[in-house]
């Protein structure tokens, strides 16, 4: 077991399940004198269950360790890979628990078989663009993540689970073939010898160091993209983009949804001649491609607003700022007869009157090159006889052209 990345001075939660795996876990960390509060979570979707929350509660009483539950039902869960879901109400549990104590980390008892399996997997779904297997210290929603039995196979924590007399109850759908992951272990690599399981190892090791100097290379792009929130795609050295869109994306989407498959179908919209995409992703957000520049962002902030203002005041908010000073093309002069004004989306058949006639605002926006998906945000300002009175940077009304703007409203 591999204690460095632990301090018997902080405080963790484990995830106890109750098999061999984080029993063994949890036996020996307490003996060592680890704090320790212990999360298990019963899914209910066996029906011997309850046996596993009997045994982990009966053990924490028994040694006086804080104890954590929460239960999920069949209206808890949604079609589609149940352990995915599984693991994200897990997740979702440590997250209420480490917030709640502020504690240095969560404690989980993956081991080398589980690595095994996982790297089997990647690699048969072509899944590399990243980190191969399972890494012994990472973080998930801002929790760090701790795997101290990473050096141990499945059958030597077995063992010593045995030699110790150490309690465990087996879960039986581990032994079946319902899920992938499940019949990887009891059809495949339970043929493997350990000679071929370790040859799968050193392949991971040779890639994830590969990886690693990938990361080196495409920080500076990816620390802009954050800065920024956008990038020029091609600004991107090419060897580095695969790995700079896992980033992004890894920003918004748990990393088991971030697919080989869909990071080529990025990239294949990316080069499509098409000069504005919008890509809806496994998550409630949007992949955009805008001339080249790309960006993501979440579906919530495409919808349209509404602001009234009755006189002047400062105002700002993430769709623009309303101000007393800025750019002449950000601003108009309005009098106490303009109050009260709306500043809102664009809505079908918006006009406005311009020096060269009237124009419709949807084709301001085209002729401006402005992308789809910003005409959606983009701020309008009426007057209170819902005249159009500004466009920031697009038009200005005529009648509001020749004095000089005492108001601004910055996109």
């Amino acid at each position: 077991m591999n204690l460095e990345l632990l301090d018997r001075s902080k405080y963790y939660i484990i995830g106890v399940s109750g098999g061999c795996d984080s029993m063994y876990l949890l036996d020996t960390l307490r003996k060592l004198g680890y704090h320790l509060l212990v999360a298990h979570v019963n899914y209910n979707f066996r029906h011997d269950s309850y046996l596993d929350y009997e045994l982990v509660s009966d053990y924490c009483a028994t040694y006086g360790i804080p104890f954590y539950y929460k239960e999920y039902h069949s209206q808890d869960y949604h079609q589609g890979n149940f352990q995915n879901q599984a693991r994200t109400l897990r997740y979702n549990f440590y997250k209420e628990i480490y917030d709640l104590y502020q504690v240095d980390g969560v404690i989980l008892g993956h081991h080398l078989d589980d690595h095994i399996e996982t790297i089997y997997m990647q690699l048969s779904h072509h899944n590399t663009v990243h980190y191969l297997g399972i890494k012994q210290e990472t973080h998930v929603q801002n929790m760090r993540i701790i795997r101290p039995l990473m050096c141990l196979y499945k059958q030597d924590i077995l063992k010593r689970c045995q030699e110790r007399n150490i309690p465990y109850h087996d879960d039986y759908t581990n032994f079946e073939t319902d899920f992938e992951r499940d019949r990887v272990r009891n059809t495949i690599l339970n043929q493997y010898t350990l000679k071929q399981k370790e040859e799968l190892i050193q392949k991971a090791k040779q890639h994830n160091q590969r990886i690693k100097e990938l990361e080196f290379k495409v920080e500076p792009y990816y620390q802009q993209y954050k800065t920024d929130g956008i990038i020029y795609y091609y600004y991107i050295p090419k060897e580095l983009r695969e790995i700079f869109l896992y980033l992004i994306l890894r920003d918004v989407m748990p990393t088991q949804l971030i697919s080989y498959a869909l990071i080529q179908e990025i990239r294949h919209q990316i080069d499509s001649v098409k000069p504005n995409i919008q890509m809806n992703l496994p998550v409630n957000y949007l992949f955009i491609k805008e001339y080249d520049n790309i960006y993501i962002i979440d579906k919530d902030k495409t919808k349209g607003y509404r602001y009234e203002f009755r006189e002047y005041m400062p105002f700002g908010c993430e769709y623009f700022h309303l101000l007393d000073s800025g750019h002449i093309n950000e601003g108009v002069f309005l009098s106490p007869e303009d109050y009260p004004i709306t500043i809102r989306t664009m809505k079908e058949g918006d006009s406005i009157m311009t020096s060269s006639g009237t124009k419709k605002v949807s084709r301001l926006f085209i002729n401006a090159k402005i992308p789809a998906l910003k005409r959606k945000t983009w701020p309008i300002v009426v007057n209170r006889e819902g005249t159009i009175v500004l466009v920031p940077h697009i038009a200005k009304n005529i009648d509001y052209l020749t004095t000089k703007p005492n108001v601004f409203v910055i996109k």
